[in-house]
């Protein structure tokens, strides 16, 4: 009688315990979670396997110190991202802004590969180093990671994989 109602108890116990093997399984980002809903910020662009930013200036400190003021100020280098998934593949409008240019974009992000496609449309010109590599960093997105928190796009600059990093702007 104990050997039975012991072996009902992991019966139970294993039933119970079921759903969350499934659920633990499932690695696939909430990518409408991740990307909408929400106005993201950079805060730096670096080599791939690095946390320091690039140093887009060749040592020009007075061009470095231009481009972190124009970061600082609140209404540049942001995106925004609207959209719906379709068949596990979410795809909708991008709108951004450098310092003196601004980006629309179609946008389709797949949470199971972390493939970014972006079909970016800019007005303007930026002179600035930062800004420059902004728009080439959103022109060239090939994938992200990240979560709501921090979003991080990846991108090819010739040969080298840089990736850019946002975070969520308080509206």
């Amino acid at each position: 009688m104990k050997k039975t109602l012991t072996y009902t108890l992991y019966q139970v116990l294993l039933l119970l315990l079921f759903p969350l093997f499934f659920a633990s399984c499932n690695a696939e980002d909430d990518v409408i979670e991740i990307f909408t809903g929400k106005t993201w910020k950079l805060t730096f662009i670096a080599t791939e396997g690095s946390y320091e930013q690039v140093d887009f200036w060749s040592g020009n400190e007075a061009a470095r110190k231009k481009s972190m003021e124009e970061l600082a100020k609140s209404g540049t280098f942001i995106l925004n991202f609207n959209g719906d998934e379709i068949n596990g593949v979410v795809e909708g409008e991008m709108t951004g802004r450098g310092i003196s240019s601004s980006i629309t974009s179609t946008w389709r992000a797949d949470g199971g590969t972390r493939e970014l496609t972006l079909g970016v449309r800019t007005t303007g010109s930026e002179s600035d180093m930062l800004g420059k590599a902004f728009l080439t960093g959103i022109q060239n997105a090939q994938s992200y990671s990240g979560d709501s928190k921090n979003l991080f796009i990846y991108y090819k600059d010739g040969q080298t994989t840089k990736y850019m990093a946002f975070h969520p702007v308080n509206q």
